[in-house]
């Protein structure tokens, strides 16, 4: 479940989810290289030494959070199960580079 978990975060930030209107209006984002830790996924974990960004020539404010815990599943007439989670959260606000070569603002966000 935590690779399938990963697999759809790092699949969220490299496609740049946006409607029409926004992706014609901001450009397209290049993301960083492939993660090799990751399955070749464009994402890196969160730690100092690595890129939090998952956008390529980024110049901006980055928010991450790992948050890992415990959680409860219940279905009527069995015992309640407990489930481990673990989340990975950014969000990038800034300027970047896209593929038409231009220089765009944009805010991302992923979960």
């Amino acid at each position: 479940m935590l690779k399938a978990g990963v697999a759809t975060t790092a699949l969220i930030a490299t496609t740049g989810v946006m409607s029409d209107r926004s992706a014609a209006k901001s450009g397209t984002p290049s993301p960083v290289p492939a993660n090799p830790l990751f399955g070749g996924l464009h994402v890196y974990g969160v730690d100092p030494s690595m890129e939090p960004s998952a956008i390529t020539n980024f110049h901006g404010h980055v928010g991450a959070a790992v948050v890992d815990g415990t959680g409860t599943w219940k279905v009527d007439g069995k015992a309640p199960e407990t489930l481990l989670f673990d989340t990975d959260m950014r969000f990038m606000q800034g300027t970047f580079r896209a593929t038409d070569g231009r220089d765009h603002k944009g805010t991302f966000a992923f979960v």
